[in-house]
């Protein structure tokens, strides 16, 4: 559905003549546009053919009590929505809206993402960037979702394809389309605009909004995306099989030299030595170097972990081919890896997929995938709906939709390198990488684990982070995205920082570095204070 049809069916229902209007004006002779509906009056209301508005409040004291463990404060008067979509018959997509009191609302619609197997709408992210509560305090309406299922349902996916497909791919788009309803019928016209900015699971969620349905955002912001899904988790359980070798286990405890090892190798690559890689792709270091020369100690590695760690670092290859399946961990993230080489591979992600959405099995075993047949089921059964790895943006493009993808590259939880081999074909098959600039930016962090975090410079303005310094469009992604959009100035490089303590509050800035615009990384001049972003260039790798 389109906007202007998505418009005129919202409006229409409204009872406004000049529904096919475009946002924020009306046909010549229509009528008076629609009176804007009290909070109240949106219960019972529906706001989509499969979507029902179940409950509407006002929050008014600044406190909102979501569950017996979570209360949120410091909020602005708001209306909110609660709804379920029902596609199917063994559908319930929960979801709720959050809409700014009419003087508060910057006109636009930002929908958040949810992370991981979702499970349960995202509300906060305990006083940083991205949640329903911080979105409302800068006057977006903001919308999030379950997804279709409850977090406190281990197995949601076995025997119901219904719900899987909802998570897979379907409750964002049919969640978006209720939260712009809903938002027309409160203030009596559409949003001016929709954006979408989320990470991992989220940036997967976005670019099959991206690639599905161009018409539901203006503008997307797409974090370290699980886009290649079922393949990703080929990667968690072939890094799961590698350390269940004999003697290939690695302690924890030794995690810190394996990663000064790499940092002594390839940190000063980039011009400066700092604790972070700047282009990974460039660093050859090889385990072997940590070889034990004596007894095993957690400053060496056994022949057995010697391997185990260099296949993280190849990542999952189909044996009877040899093919690549999907890229490796990239070198300079070892400390992050505590969750990567614990039993349940990156935080249990293989089992939640394998197990729950493609064998339908909770007692399925890691050590039985075969990468090549197993691979082929995981494709066909489930990745054909959750992948988002289409490469034709042509309706996006054509309609003016703009993205930015990050990706950091310590990345302990999704392997970074496939952003940029991804946009690479994406690239491709729209006239290269100057072409897809028009519409489609990338930028790799050097030094950020998973989403935020990590020794890089890691604030600036996404889903999980420290609030930036500044919310403009150098050091705020989502201003930066709003500009190009709505000005058409787009991003050529942007600053990050990092802050004394990545805790949320802490505002003493340690330092910024630039994020530069792939395939371009960052590198010290020789001069200049090396804690100022000032100091670096965006150079060629």
């Amino acid at each position: 559905m389109s906007i202007s049809v998505l418009r005129a069916v919202v409006l229409g229902l409204l009872g406004g003549a000049a529904a096919a209007a475009p946002a924020g004006a009306q046909s010549a002779g229509a009528a008076d546009p629609p009176r804007p509906l009290a909070c109240s009056a949106l219960a019972g209301r529906a706001v989509d053919g499969s979507a029902t508005i179940t409950s509407a409040a006002s929050v008014t004291s600044g406190t909102l009590v979501v569950s017996p463990k979570l209360t949120l404060a410091n909020l602005p008067p708001f209306c909110r929505l609660q709804g379920v979509s029902t596609p199917t018959a063994d559908s319930r997509i929960f979801f709720e809206v959050w809409l700014p009191e009419p003087a508060n609302w910057n006109e636009r619609f930002l929908s958040s993402g949810e992370g991981g197997f979702a499970g349960t709408p995202n509300y906060t992210r305990n006083g940083l960037d991205g949640g329903l509560d911080e979105l409302l305090r800068r006057g977006y309406a903001a919308a999030s979702t379950d997804t279709g299922h409850s977090n406190t349902d281990e197995w949601w996916a076995v025997g119901h394809p219904e719900r899987a497909a909802d998570y897979l791919y379907r409750a964002k788009h049919l969640v978006t389309l209720a939260a712009k309803s809903a938002i027309a019928a409160f203030y009596g016209r559409p949003a001016r605009y929709s954006y979408f900015s989320s990470c991992s699971n989220g940036g997967r969620q976005g670019l099959i909004e991206a690639q599905r349905y161009p018409d539901d955002y203006d503008g997307l912001i797409v974090g370290a995306p699980w886009n290649f899904q079922s393949h990703s988790n080929a990667g968690f359980v072939w890094n799961a099989q590698a350390l269940a070798a004999p003697g290939a286990a690695i302690p924890a405890a030794k995690l810190p030299a394996i990663n000064a090892a790499v940092l002594a190798a390839c940190d000063r690559t980039d011009g400066l030595v700092d604790g972070v890689i700047a282009n990974p792709r460039a660093c050859q270091f090889n385990p072997a170097v940590l070889a034990c020369q004596g007894p095993d100690t957690n400053s060496c590695l056994t022949a057995a972990q010697v391997t185990a760690i260099q296949q993280i670092y190849d990542g999952p290859k189909n044996p009877r081919t040899g093919a690549s399946i999907f890229p490796g961990f990239a070198r300079g993230g070892e400390a992050s890896w505590t969750n990567l080489i614990g039993s349940t591979g990156a935080a249990g992600l293989p089992t939640g997929y394998f197990a729950n959405l493609v064998f339908e099995n909770p007692q399925w075993d890691f050590r039985t995938f075969n990468f090549d047949t197993d691979m082929t089921t995981a494709d066909e059964k489930v990745g054909r709906l959750g992948n988002a790895t289409a490469v034709d943006f042509s309706a996006a493009k054509s309609r003016g939709v703009k993205i930015i993808q990050y990706h950091g590259w310590n990345d302990q939880t999704l392997q970074p390198a496939y952003s940029p081999e991804y946009y690479e074909q994406v690239a491709g098959a729209n006239g290269g990488v100057d072409a897809t600039r028009d519409f489609y930016r990338l930028f790799m962090v050097p030094g950020m684990t998973h989403c935020y975090g990590g020794p890089g410079a890691a604030n600036f303005g996404a889903v999980g982070q420290q609030i930036p310094p500044v919310r403009d469009a150098q050091h705020d992604i989502q201003t930066a995205l709003e500009r190009w959009v709505e000005q058409g100035v787009a991003p050529a490089q942007l600053t990050a920082t990092k802050f004394v303590d990545d805790a949320a509050g802490t505002r003493t800035v340690k330092l910024t570095r630039p994020l530069c615009l792939y395939p371009t990384v960052p590198r010290y001049r020789g001069t200049g204070d090396p804690n100022d972003a000032a100091s670096f260039v965006c150079a060629a790798e």
